[in-house]
């Protein structure tokens, strides 16, 4: 049985749009002007109106019998649009077999790629277990020199007998020049202090009697009061009393802290999307501003500068370069936009709605609300 699906080379589950697509393709190939036959375009527009109804698994061969009675033409049409549909399917295997070996080959890539990164860090991990050794092997080398030059002489003279009579003579030869070296140094600085403590103890002898009575007598001197060179003021001159009035009356002035600047509050709205003109709370001055879905705002000032008014509640992003921080207000952390998107009026006039650290801002009413900001600031200033 051949359905009105077979002809038109679709299924029940296809959607609406790819049977619309499907009647295009067969349209095209099957009209008079390329190659087909009108009977052939009528079946094929039979077929997608039968489909489109829900009839696709009605069969076609007794429907079109019944409305013509050409049945061997409509079967030699038939015939022609299923090597049509397997011509098609051989395509569509085709592309499919190429997408799974793309898919394939990405995957071996992928694999390749970890695997190398994997390579990559444990060559990295040995290196730096080869650095980690080579410094303890250095403070071990250390630790045993320390230990080395910290022993007596007597006991490098122990060593080294030791090691003469357990070892060959031609065994270490230079490191036993080295601990006689070292021994017979540290015997000359002995004999050096015995024979120069003598000497020293006759030149003090040979001092006069009253030098020794002075040194002597100089370590029990108690060292001179230090003279303190403040001046004390018996009287004050009425004038000096008036000056130092005034200059303490002065400081008190200095002293008391200055009252902070009031900081402009921005007032909130419910719509959003729509550009609206307002007045700074504390300052009143005016402004224009629009609020994005998430609460956050962007300002116009009169000085010609954008703000952005982020809602703290959203959740922490990366912000990007050109949001400089200024301060926080309530709940808002307030940004200046010097340059980038949404800094410029071009941007705001010649737009519908802007990306702003991602939030979308619906731009309306801008032109209006920016000359009713032009008209307030220079009636203002």
């Amino acid at each position: 049985m051949t359905s009105f699906h077979d002809i038109l080379g679709t299924t029940a589950s296809m959607s609406r749009e790819d049977i619309k697509k499907r009647y295009k393709m067969l349209s095209n190939r099957s009209h008079p002007d390329k190659g087909g036959s009108k009977a052939l375009m009528q079946m094929v527009r039979q077929a997608y109106e039968q489909v489109m109804k829900g009839n696709g698994a009605n069969e076609a061969i007794r429907t079109i019998v019944k409305k013509d009675g050409r049945a061997e033409q409509l079967r030699k049409q038939l015939d022609e649009l299923e090597k049509i549909h397997e011509e098609l399917r051989a395509v569509y295997e085709e592309s499919q077999n190429k997408l799974r070996k793309s898919e394939a080959e990405l995957k071996h890539l992928r694999n390749t790629h970890s695997q190398q990164t994997t390579d990559d860090y444990e060559l990295t991990q040995l290196k730096r277990e080869n650095i980690r050794l080579k410094r303890d092997i250095t403070d071990l080398q250390l630790e045993l020199r320390a230990s080395k030059s910290a022993k007596s002489p007597r006991s490098a003279a122990t060593e080294l007998s030791s090691e003469t009579t357990s070892k060959p003579a031609f065994f270490g030869t230079a490191e036993t020049f080295k601990q006689v070296k070292t021994v017979s140094t540290s015997h000359k600085r002995k004999m050096g202090i015995m024979l120069g403590l003598p000497l020293l103890i006759v030149a003090v002898m040979l001092l006069p009697a009253s030098e020794h009575i002075k040194t002597i007598l100089s370590l029990f001197d108690s060292p001179a009061a230090t003279v303190s060179a403040k001046p004390i003021i018996v009287n004050t001159h009425p004038d000096d009393l008036d000056k130092n009035k005034g200059q303490q009356q002065a400081s008190m002035v200095m002293a008391i802290p200055e009252k902070p600047k009031a900081l402009p509050v921005l007032k909130l709205v419910k719509e959003y999307g729509v550009w609206h003109k307002g007045y700074f709370d504390e300052t009143q001055q005016p402004y224009i501003a629009i609020r994005s879905e998430g609460g956050s705002y962007v300002l116009r000032n009169c000085q010609g500068e954008f703000h952005y008014y982020m809602n703290q509640n959203l959740r922490s992003r990366r912000l990007p370069a050109n949001l400089i921080y200024e301060r926080r207000d309530r709940h808002f952390t307030i940004y200046n936009m010097p340059y980038g998107n949404g800094s410029t009026l071009a941007q705001w006039s010649g737009s519908k709605s802007l990306l702003i650290n991602d939030e979308y801002f619906p731009n309306q009413g801008f032109e209006n609300a920016y000359q009713d900001l032009l008209n307030t600031c220079n009636f203002a200033y």
